[in-house]
C-alpha cells in the first residue's frame, strides 16, 4: 500500500495524520517533509505495525522512545512516567526560585525520566541529587543524564531517605509526585503508565501528607506539581502558596520553610 494510501486509511481510523507520519519517518528514518513528498512510495510493514499500536492508545512517545521537554529530546520507554506540558510551568517556577535564591543543591522526589533534575542542572548549573522507588526511572534517568553530560546523584528509595545524610545541604526540593485519586478514570493512553507515578490514595494527597510529616523544611524551598483540585487543601495542609499553569488551574505548590 502506498504511503498516500495509508494516510488516508488512518486519518479515517481516528488517527491524526501529524501521528501517521511521525511514525513512518520514523521507520524509514527520514523526515516527514519527505514522506510528504514521496508518498507514492509503498509503506513498510513495520510502519503499518507501528500505526496499529498507536490506535490501541500505546502512548506515542513509548512508540518513539523520546519526548519533548523544554526544548530538548529525552530517552523514554514503557515503565516511566511519560512528561506532560504543565511541568514545564514547574520547572520555571523552580529555575527563577534557584536563581533569585542562589541555590546550588537540588534534590528530586521521584525523577521519573530526569527531565526534570537534568533541565535544572542544564539550565542553572546546581548539583544535582535524585530518588525514584522505581529501579527503571533511576536506569532512564541514568541513560538521559549521560546523554547531556550532566552529573546527578540519583538512589533508588522513597522520598528523601536515600540522601538523609546531606538533608540538611539541600536549599530546594522539586517533585512532580503522584496525585490522582485512587477512583479516577484515567484516559487509555495514560494507563499504560505506571500506576506508582499516578495514583496517591483515596484524595490524591498521600505523597504530600506523607512528605510534609516526615520531613522539617526548615531553610528550604518545596516546589511541587499538584492536581487542579488539590490547591485549597495544600494551601490548608502547608501554608504554601499555590499558583496557577498555563491553562489558568492550580497546578504548583510552593512552600517556603522560615
Amino acid at each position: 500500500m502506498k504511503i498516500s494510501e495509508v494516510l488516508k486509511l488512518y486519518k479515517e481510523k481516528g488517527l491524526p495524520e501529524r501521528e501517521a507520519l511521525i511514525l513512518i519517518s520514523k521507520v524509514l528514518e527520514r523526515s516527514k517533509e519527505f514522506v510528504i513528498s514521496h508518498d507514492e512510495l509503498e509503506c513498510p510493514e513495520q510502519a503499518i505495525e507501528l500505526l496499529e499500536k498507536r490506535l490501541t492508545g500505546y502512548p506515542l512517545q513509548y512508540i518513539l522512545g523520546e519526548v519533548e521537554f523544554f526544548g530538548r529530546k529525552f530517552y523514554i520507554e514503557e515503565g516511566v512516567l511519560i512528561p506532560r506540558w504543565e511541568t514545564e510551568g514547574l520547572v520555571e517556577i523552580a529555575i527563577d526560585l534557584i536563581r533569585k535564591n542562589g541555590i546550588k543543591k537540588v534534590l528530586e522526589i521521584g525523577v521519573g525520566s530526569g527531565v526534570i533534575l537534568i533541565t535544572l542542572a542544564l539550565e542553572t548549573g546546581v548539583e544535582c541529587y535524585g530518588t525514584d522507588i522505581n529501579p527503571k526511572a533511576i536506569e532512564v534517568t541514568r541513560k538521559n543524564s549521560q546523554m547531556y553530560d550532566v552529573s546527578c546523584e540519583l538512589k533508588l528509595g522513597e522520598y528523601a531517605e536515600p540522601f538523609i545524610e546531606k538533608f540538611d545541604e539541600i536549599e530546594l526540593i522539586v517533585s512532580n509526585p503522584p496525585y490522582v485519586k485512587a477512583d479516577a478514570v484515567l484516559p487509555i493512553e495514560v494507563q499504560y503508565e505506571p500506576p506508582d507515578a499516578l495514583f496517591a490514595g483515596k484524595d490524591g494527597l498521600d505523597f504530600y501528607k506523607k512528605f510534609f510529616e516526615r520531613y522539617n523544611i526548615q531553610g528550604k524551598i518545596v516546589v511541587m506539581e499538584i492536581g487542579e483540585d488539590q490547591g485549597e487543601a495544600l494551601r490548608k495542609l502547608t501554608g504554601g502558596e499555590i499558583l496557577k499553569d498555563l491553562a489558568g488551574k492550580d497546578r504548583y505548590l510552593v512552600v517556603i520553610g522560615n
